[in-house]
């Protein structure tokens, strides 16, 4: 039962950020669920993986800004969001 309500979470929170986002936040929300999940099946805590997730957005944000990519705030925080799903209820 755990498991359906966090794939039901994790399929909200993707068609709303594709509403709101378009594929490129929703790629972010994608990418930083794999890393916290990661971080998890590792034996890393809850707010581990959702340190992991944010910098993970950050990373990529600095990367854009030294090699010409588009820095947005907003990936940030999409790729921070996915962590979302790795806390279970």
């Amino acid at each position: 039962m755990r498991r359906l309500g966090s794939i039901l979470a994790f399929l909200g929170a993707v068609l709303s950020l594709t509403a709101c986002g378009g594929p490129d936040k929703t790629a972010h929300f994608i990418a930083g669920a794999m890393v916290a999940e990661y971080v998890r099946y590792e034996g890393g805590s809850f707010a581990q993986a959702c340190g992991a997730s944010l910098a993970f957005g950050v990373m990529k944000e600095v990367a854009d800004s030294q090699f010409g990519g588009v820095v947005d705030g907003g990936d940030v925080w999409a790729t921070g969001a996915g962590c979302a799903i790795t806390w279970r209820f």
